[in-house]
């Protein structure tokens, strides 16, 4: 029986299990909008969401590494990966504005709406309480920011009642650090202490939400990198085809340089594709296919590194990250065959177990 520390570790491991869900379900649907974009064209929304991305694989990798630090193991399979559509419900059933639907879609004025949904900094807007229909991922918070907050709270409470020694257990040599790949704002944090915890925590919140009160993220703060808009205002600028500049409100529209939007020059991708939409197009089926087996070996190897697996795996997750670009852009550039509205293929984003010969195990 386990005794008061281990279940709320336990607990722990699940909320952080949950975080890693929530990381997932928003690298592929802004990998899907950035891949839709004619090539040429929308070059600093393309850049805007790039950006993003990056710093949501760069949560993706702090969860990771919070769930090791506290001896909690990190499992990506057929069951833990959001699957598409997917219906994104915040703080149980009484908020009926934190009810929508993410699809991976193209470049779309819809699309980066829902986009500034997920973002949405605590506090933005009064809470309209209505019934709700279920959900098919829970967010036990109002925004993802109050979920990380709470998070921490939880893992203070634990190092008061039980020394931080108690909780931080994991080995931080598993735990993906600065060596790893990073193209976006911010980098890795090694996890010993609460104070570690809450700054990978902060990182996560800052970037995606704002500084409290603020536009901006900390990342100057922490890695004495220049200010950059949080992640919701990013996605403001795209649907006001206009950049912030210093002394906006962040209640206002910006009111810096516009660029061009022109949610037209996009390729009108297959919405929320699946490996059986492509039963009539062999070629189209195996570059899928490609993807998700690179796709899922990417996060079987992220999930091993951080739980223990021997030697390095940072060059065959960027090998996976390099070849899926590749092949995604090929499919999204390509009509599938004899489809009756002359979509163009994307990506699944399904599971596929990778195989002994993949991962290194032996059979």
């Amino acid at each position: 029986m386990m005794n008061t520390l281990e279940q709320e570790k336990h607990e722990l491991y699940r909320r952080l299990q949950v975080a890693l869900a929530i990381e997932l379900s928003t690298i592929p649907v802004y990998m899907t909008s950035l891949i839709s974009i004619k090539p040429g064209r929308n070059r600093v929304a393309a850049n805007i969401i790039r950006s993003v991305m990056m710093e949501e694989m760069l949560h993706l990798s702090l969860a990771g590494n919070l769930l090791s630090a506290i001896g909690g193991r990190v499992q990506f399979d057929a069951d833990t990966l959001p699957a598409f559509p997917l219906l994104l419900k915040f703080d149980g059933k009484g908020f009926k504005d934190r009810e929508f639907e993410v699809d991976l879609g193209p470049f779309s004025e819809k699309n980066i709406a829902i986009f500034t949904e997920i973002e949405l900094p605590d506090g933005w807007r009064e809470r309209r309480m209505l019934p709700m229909a279920v959900p098919e991922l829970d967010v036990p918070g109002y925004t993802i920011g109050a979920f990380y907050d709470a998070i921490l709270q939880s893992l203070t409470a634990l190092c008061t009642a039980h020394g931080q020694a108690a909780v931080f257990t994991g080995n931080p040599a598993h735990q993906l650090n600065w060596n790893f790949y990073w193209a976006g704002g911010g980098r890795p944090v090694i996890i010993t202490d609460l104070a570690s915890a809450k700054e990978a925590i902060e990182i996560i919140v800052t970037q995606g939400e704002g500084a409290r009160h603020s536009m901006y993220d900390d990342d100057h703060h922490y890695f004495g990198q220049p200010e950059s808009i949080a992640h919701f205002f990013r996605f403001r600028e795209i649907q006001f085809g206009r950049h912030y500049q210093r002394g906006d409100n962040p209640r206002q529209p910006p009111t810096g340089e516009p660029f061009e939007v022109d949610y037209n020059e996009a390729y009108p991708i297959k919405v929320n594709a699946k490996a059986t939409d492509y039963a009539g197009d062999p070629a189209m089926a195996r570059l899928n296919n490609t993807f998700n087996s690179l796709y899922s070996l990417m996060l079987y190897q992220i999930a091993e590194a951080l739980n223990g697996a021997t030697g390095a795996m940072y060059t065959a997750i960027l090998n996976s990250m390099h070849d899926m670009t590749a092949i995604a852009l090929q499919m999204v550039a390509t009509p599938i065959a004899n489809d009756p509205s002359g979509r163009h293929g994307a990506p699944s984003f399904e599971w596929v177990s990778p195989t002994p010969g993949q991962t290194g195990d032996t059979p």
